[in-house]
């Protein structure tokens, strides 16, 4: 059953995306050292969040905000692959967000390198929803 799962996961996100599976796997190898370079710092390793226990994020004392975990426990994968991007290139839509855009550090294909690895890293299940929910928003 792993296999089918795996294989339905490969296929979604081959359709959402317009790759190749070799593609894919490389941006996978390249987005992980993009986030080690670039996004660690503040969602810490694999993706936990700046605190585990509260992976969508939330306030600190001082009235600053978490970063979120990307790992598929929090709330990132509601959120479509064009949003992903602009969330990434542009910075947050809230104003008062501290993610800000990395539009002039990195390159478009290194954006997708990163949001690809983040993927990588969600559970089957979540995977396949958002790349059939991404694939559906496409064609409907």
């Amino acid at each position: 059953m792993n296999k089918v799962i795996t294989l339905l996961i490969v296929l979604l996100t081959l359709a959402a995306c317009g790759g190749s599976a070799d593609e894919t796997a490389a941006q996978i190898v390249r987005g992980e050292q993009v986030f080690s370079e670039n996004c660690l710092s503040c969602h810490g390793a694999e993706a936990i969040g700046e605190n585990p226990a509260q992976s969508h994020g939330g306030q600190k004392t001082d009235g600053s905000y978490l970063a979120p975990a990307l790992n598929g426990k929090g709330h990132t994968w509601h959120h479509s692959n064009e949003m992903l991007f602009s969330t990434v290139k542009d910075g947050s839509v809230a104003k008062d967000s501290p993610m800000r855009g990395f539009k002039d550090k990195l390159s478009d294909d290194d954006i997708v390198a990163v949001l690809q690895y983040v993927k990588s890293l969600w559970p089957d299940e979540i995977q396949v929803r958002h790349a059939y929910d991404n694939l559906y928003k496409r064609t409907h």
